[in-house]
């Protein structure tokens, strides 16, 4: 019994030191604006680039003696992992609760859950495509979009275009919600999104709508509050607008805000005379669109506002 306390007080001692290194590592100010996930690609990269000079140190004496680079990685990532997810839980929540209004759900037919009651659900639903890795590394770009008010403002300046965009929205999709609650619903098309990834893994950019139509049967049982045209929406966001041309236009705009806000560094401030970050990105997303399976008349009308805002 002793040796086994023994070798359970030289793993916790192990893991605090590991814990007070991530920490310092996580708090560094060069990361300051990244998303828990952000962080965690980041400080992955740093560990892996600059493993001959970290282990000298990191298997000295003060830290872990004897031990292999192997090993040291194994505590440091068992760190980061649960500080990422702890972060990133509570990320969520918030979210959730500030940065989305659920109202939408209830001018759907055979839908009588409260909103209150739609955001619980929600919320477990994104822990548990939280526990897959690439589920998890897809919720960077939703979770920015929405909780950075991204979403918001390119939404505004669409209902004031009434352009392409909202033709698409009003007259085709035929959305019959206040804008406010189009932008909600939107969102919630956004954070619906990485759930195809659960099921999928690290595969294409894009699926088939066979593989879309088997994933929107489990979504919906999972978001059983969720009207199932919005979860359909948010699987379909991974489908080619090429192949596919009566894709949703929520789920177009799910697509390239999930993937524009992947690299979104918030509150970055643009050099002077520089592209701004967003007018450069939607550019660059024009001239690949086919690649992405993106709309490309969506993307001409988002690159506009972009330039004419300063984004």
């Amino acid at each position: 019994m002793r040796k086994q306390d023994n070798m359970s007080g030289e793993q916790t001692k192990k893991q605090e030191k590991a814990a007070l290194f991530m920490q310092r590592l996580w708090d560094n100010p060069a990361l300051a604006g990244l998303s828990p996930l952000q962080k965690e690609t980041q400080l992955r990269q740093f560990l892996e680039m600059n493993a001959p000079a970290l282990y000298p140190t990191l298997s000295s004496a003060a830290f872990f003696p004897g031990q292999s680079w192997k090993d040291i990685m194994f505590l440091l990532l068992a760190d980061l992992s649960l500080r990422t997810s702890s972060a990133l839980e509570v990320l969520s929540r918030t979210v959730l609760e500030k940065h989305v209004q659920f109202s939408f759900v209830q001018h759907f037919v055979h839908k009588t859950a409260s909103p209150a009651a739609v955001v619980k659900q929600m919320d477990e639903f994104l822990k548990i495509i939280a526990e897959k890795p690439a589920s998890r590394r897809e919720m960077g770009g939703p979770l920015l979009g929405v909780g950075t008010g991204l979403v918001d403002r390119y939404m505004e300046k669409i209902y004031e275009r009434q352009k392409y965009i909202n033709f698409e929205l009003r007259k085709v999709q035929r959305l019959k919600v206040s804008t406010n609650e189009i932008t909600d619903l939107v969102k919630a098309t956004i954070l619906i999104r990485p759930v195809v990834r659960y099921y999928s893994g690290d595969g294409g950019i894009l699926v088939s709508p066979a593989f879309a139509a088997k994933v929107v049967k489990e979504a919906a049982r999972l978001l059983n509050y969720m009207p199932e045209a919005i979860v359909k929406a948010g699987v379909n966001s991974s489908l080619s607008f090429q192949e596919n041309p009566y894709v949703e236009s929520t789920a177009r705009l799910a697509a390239v805000f999930s993937q524009r806000c992947q690299t979104l560094k918030h509150g970055m401030k643009v050099d002077r005379g520089a592209e701004s970050s967003d007018k450069s990105w939607f550019s660059v997303a024009r001239k690949n669109y086919k690649y992405y399976g993106f709309d490309l008349d969506l993307l001409v009308e988002l690159h506009g506002i972009a330039s004419e805002n300063g984004w």
